[in-house]
């Protein structure tokens, strides 16, 4: 595979990068419902999942993996504005669509690109809005945030089925 690049690929997969620490960091416990989310931007549901860490040799001489996991969601999870938004007083004009202010476990479901796409547009929505209101992208009134993604057709929360 990959004669015509001595076995290397055109292109690196690089699975995650750099993130930001914004107005609200995303965690593991959020995904999992077991802390509230505020401000909904859009939702997403992917396994939260980690490759390993590392190989080791064991004191037996085996190889051993370190550091992976795959854990359910539980289902649909809200992601914050406040994670797409730095800190006060860092930067008042960027909106943080990809490398999202999460916890690495939270990045591991947030990564889709599906997800990507929910979150540019709500942050393109709130640009919009930091734009026509002379606003930081902190200041944002989310209740004028939150009616303009519904009216575009956002989801920003999960409703069961109805047995």
């Amino acid at each position: 595979e990959f004669k015509d690049n001595g076995g290397w690929p055109h292109q690196i997969y690089v699975r995650e990068a750099r993130r930001m620490i914004g107005a609200f960091v995303m965690t593991e416990n959020h995904l999992r419902k077991k802390r509230p989310t505020p401000e909904s931007v859009g939702m997403g549901s992917y396994t939260i999942d980690s490759h390993n860490v590392q190989r080791y040799i064991t004191p037996e001489g085996y190889v051993q993996n370190e550091g992976d996991i795959g854990v359910s969601a539980g289902g649909p999870y809200a992601i914050a504005y406040g994670a797409l938004v730095p800190r006060r007083g860092q930067a008042d004009n960027l909106l943080v669509s990809v490398c999202v202010s999460s916890s690495h476990l939270a990045f591991g479901s947030i990564r889709m690109e599906p997800v990507f796409m929910i979150l540019g547009q709500s942050a393109a929505t709130a640009a919009a809005l930091t734009i026509d209101a002379r606003l930081p992208v902190q200041d944002v009134p989310y209740a004028r945030l939150r009616a303009r993604l519904l009216e575009d057709g956002q989801v920003l929360e999960y409703a069961a089925p109805k047995e």
